[in-house]
């Protein structure tokens, strides 16, 4: 009527004050996700730490000849000179080896590291480098100190390398630089070069490093098979292992086979006619993985916050009107505030204890509070343990699309499938004009 103050729909205005608070959440699960950023981060320095006493990831090579030549000639009674080094890789190699890990611990990080034992074995032959060593009319060509590089990653994970046996002769190795590689090299006697020269050669090494190891298949065929008491290992790079690895609670065996056919650069070349970055391309290995690790899994938590969230305000919305009990705002936000904690406190319980035990107490602690809660929100005690087991059933939900790797989406979809259901049949008689 004319001259009555208008009111609102106290029910739409209930519904807009439930949507300002999900979105109001937004801003403390912003801070709690950027927390987990800078934790991660806190963890990545962690990892160096560990790395630059243990070794950086690590990746391993095969011999390569490097070969120096320069060449003299004289143009308008002027003699110049030009040097080229020239590369050749191994005709075949083998790497065996044993990988012993474990989590070494830098504050309260764990990073996964290894000591291998590896054993390189071999032939390499500079027949495919006798055209380019071979003498040429009017020209002078000077071969330099040849020698046999290895490439390793990072040299100072090297915890024992006698040197390289060359033809049952043991040559001592020192540290140095090939092609944009970093690893070690050994020189070689002089070059024949009326007739090609064949060298077998081997290697006994051991290296720590974290993380990762892998190989380059740095000659015309390339074996490696690895043995390893890690139970979670993830296969990397350019190549798989084949035939599939053995992986169990014990730990894994993995075979690599790789031929020249397979690789996209040459067997030799000079100067930078292949690049490190080219080089590195084809490595395949494995890496220490952990499965879905504490900040992943918190991540992984993040993801389904908002939909957590909403659907509890959903629930207790729909009990308010079914029930005839009202729930003011103010314990809307109470709720929401106490959702909204329990990544803060799953977070830091994670860094200290693994993290189902973390996740189960975070869990525990807010079912227990939110069912105190809603016992005297609904001035029932049957009131408060329903709430309590609802928001246990739905926490036991969550863990397990952050547990699954394989299955989040499926079980995901599921259970938004079941609440729909449950929320549909559940309203399904409910006059919402009255309401």
């Amino acid at each position: 009527m004319p001259g009555e103050n208008p009111r609102f729909n106290p029910f739409l205005v209930k519904i807009l004050l439930i949507i300002a608070l999900t979105l109001a959440l937004l801003i403390p699960l912003h801070l709690v996700e950027s927390l987990i950023a800078e934790r991660t981060s806190l963890r990545a320095t962690a990892m160096e730490r560990v790395a630059n006493g243990m070794g950086h990831s690590q990746r391993i090579g095969a011999l390569i000849w490097v070969i120096p030549v320069t060449r003299t000639r004289e143009v308008d009674g002027k003699f110049r000179s030009e040097t080229k080094t020239y590369r050749a890789l191994a005709t075949a190699a083998e790497i065996t080896g044993s990988v012993t890990s474990e989590l070494r611990r830098s504050g309260i990080y764990e990073v996964p590291a290894f000591q291998a034992k590896l054993h390189i074995a071999g032939s390499i032959s500079d027949e495919s480098l006798l055209g380019e060593l071979a003498a040429e009319d009017g020209v002078t060509k000077t071969i330099g100190h040849a020698s046999l590089f290895l490439a390793v990653s990072d040299p100072a994970g090297i915890r024992s390398l006698p040197g390289i046996v060359v033809n049952d002769r043991l040559l001592p190795a020192a540290a140095a630089t090939e092609n944009g590689l970093q690893g070690v090299s050994a020189e070689v006697a002089a070059i024949d070069t009326t007739r090609p020269l064949q060298l077998n050669f081997s290697v006994d090494m051991e290296v720590s490093g974290t993380e990762r190891l892998q190989f380059l298949p740095l000659a015309k065929s390339t074996r490696v098979d690895l043995s390893s008491p890690w139970p979670d290992p993830s296969f990397s790079g350019a190549f798989a292992p084949n035939p599939a690895p053995a992986v169990g609670a014990l730990g894994f065996k993995a075979h690599w086979r790789v031929l020249e056919i397979n690789l996209g650069f040459p067997q030799h070349w000079a100067n930078d006619a292949v690049t490190a970055a080219e080089l590195a391309s084809s490595a395949f290995g494995v890496d220490f993985y952990q499965p879905v690790d504490t900040y992943q899994r918190n991540y992984r938590s993040m993801h389904y916050a908002v939909l957590f969230i909403a659907l509890s305000f959903m629930l207790l919305f729909l009990w308010e009107h079914t029930a005839g009990s009202p729930v003011h705002g103010m314990q809307y936000a109470m709720m929401g505030a106490a959702l909204a904690l329990f990544y803060l406190v799953l977070l830091a319980l994670s860094e200290h204890v693994n993290f189902a035990a973390a996740y189960a107490l975070a869990a525990a602690a807010m079912s227990t509070l939110l069912a105190i809660y809603f016992s005297g929100v609904g001035r029932s005690r049957r009131a408060g343990i329903l709430t309590g087991a609802i928001a246990g059933t739905c926490y036991a939900l969550m863990y397990l699309l952050v547990l699954s790797e394989d299955y989040a989406l499926l079980f995901g979809a599921l259970a938004l499938f079941a609440v729909l259901s449950g929320i549909m049949i559940g309203t399904r008689k409910l006059d919402w004009y009255r309401l």
